[in-house]
């Protein structure tokens, strides 16, 4: 087989599901940038973020026997990231949960910012930014994924009805709940 950058998606799982490994480095060269940065968006530490597109592409190793041709494999890979996602929040709430340094976590100050003429705006701004992630990450789980998939990593609504397995009509309704959910909780943050 040859090592062509264009051969189909779906083509190159084939090839990785019949053995041949270099199928899965022409794959990760294709997909291991956005899904790092859909993946960090998700769970905000670069560490872990490498980590868990570092899994995702093992279990395309692993599975790729079970993928099906008919569905995008974009779309099996980015739920493959999700769900990853997911798992990880949940053990990360269960290890801050019993963690005494979650405590120690909160008094923490943020790090110095250049001299500038601007520094309480650029202040503001960052905290601004820190506030909004925090609360994106607060958000249940498919409104979260939702947001992310189609306002942050700018996805149509008919792609990330296909990663999320819901219509177009239900991506639209979660995402507009989520942002509904943000404005008020940043507003409560501005007014308190």
């Amino acid at each position: 087989m040859s090592e062509s950058g264009a051969d189909s998606d779906a083509a190159l799982v084939s090839r990785l599901a019949a053995g041949e490994n270099l199928a899965l480095d022409i794959l990760m060269k294709r997909y291991q940038e956005p899904v790092y940065y859909f993946v960090l968006r998700y769970v905000h530490d670069e560490d872990y973020a490498y980590d868990l597109v570092q899994e995702t592409f093992f279990r395309v190793y692993t599975r790729a026997a079970s993928y099906k041709p008919e569905y995008r494999f974009t779309t099996w890979l980015y739920q493959i990231a999700l769900n990853l996602c997911r798992d990880h929040g949940r053990k990360k709430s269960i290890r801050t949960f019993f963690s005494l340094s979650a405590i120690e976590d909160k008094g923490k100050t943020v790090p110095p910012l250049v001299d500038g003429a601007k520094i309480e705006d650029q202040f503001d701004a960052e905290r601004d930014v820190r506030k909004l992630h925090n609360q994106i990450s607060k958000l249940p789980h498919k409104l979260k994924a939702a947001l992310i998939l189609y306002a942050l990593e700018e996805n149509s609504q008919a792609v990330c009805s296909e990663i999320l397995g819901i219509s177009k009509k239900a991506v639209e309704t979660r995402v507009y709940r989520a942002r509904k959910i943000l404005e008020e909780k940043m507003s409560d943050n501005f007014e308190g």
